[in-house]
């Protein structure tokens, strides 16, 4: 329970239910705003969040274009500070909406495009925002490789165990390498990046595709979780932590 974990906040960002989730496991964290995402002040701490953001406007928050901002900003802004902080040995998980910026190109449901949204290709995967808000069904993929097996449990924790599992889902990245059922990474037996859980929702559009990643970047690692795990499966944030931060 030692590690030293931040998370962002912007506009449009959706902090406050990572704080719920942060709360019920009685886990500290800092809130860091654009100011503080530098390098310098990224290596304070041993994991750092960037959650998801509002594409409607909540809580006093986001609206489309400000969705859009937060998104941009990631990419424009961030970067290059948050790639150095990786590659020297910094841990991040992306929540939700935040994901679509990590990996190779990114589509909106409606306007298939990426709305002008660049993305880091710090993953291989392609994103698509889902077309659902509720609960979604998961279940841990299973490799025959023990590093790989160990992401898996060490991320998931408890829920390794299970053949499926409910979380909650806001209009996420679905994540697929070539077509929608290409979710293994070539070189994910080998030391490359893995799909640590799909969908299995009934869901047409998202079932088979990838809902959590894990990739290693230098010296550090990083998660791209489409879900919101800080509700009914809120446990997973600490399993995450617990994993990152070995």
């Amino acid at each position: 329970m030692a590690e030293k974990v931040a998370l962002y906040y912007d506009e449009a960002s959706g902090e406050r239910y990572e704080e719920k989730a942060f709360k019920k496991l009685g886990r500290p964290y800092t809130k860091i705003g654009p100011k503080r995402m530098k390098v310098k002040e990224l290596e304070k701490f041993d994991v750092v969040f960037i959650p998801g953001a509002f594409p409607l406007k909540r809580h006093g928050k986001g609206g489309f274009i400000s969705f859009l901002k937060f998104l941009k900003r990631l990419y424009n802004d961030y970067s290059e500070e948050m790639v150095k902080y990786l590659e020297g040995g910094g841990r991040m998980v992306f929540v939700c909406a935040s994901v679509g910026v990590l990996g190779r190109s990114i589509r909106f449901p409606y306007f298939h495009s990426s709305l002008g949204v660049k993305t880091l290709s710090i993953f291989d995967f392609h994103g698509v925002y889902g077309p659902k808000i509720g609960t979604v069904d998961l279940s841990p993929i299973r490799y025959t490789s023990k590093r790989a097996s160990d992401v898996v449990r060490g991320l998931l924790g408890k829920y390794s165990d299970e053949e499926v599992f409910t979380t909650l889902y806001f209009r996420g990245p679905v994540m697929f390498y070539g077509g929608r059922d290409d979710i293994i990474h070539p070189s994910a037996e080998k030391g490359g990046e893995i799909m640590v859980a799909k969908y299995v929702d009934r869901h047409l559009k998202m079932y088979g595709g990838g809902a959590i990643a894990y990739r290693e970047v230098g010296e550090g690692k990083v998660v791209a979780c489409s879900v919101h795990p800080e509700f009914s499966t809120w446990d997973l944030f600490e399993s995450m932590i617990e994993y990152l931060s070995r």
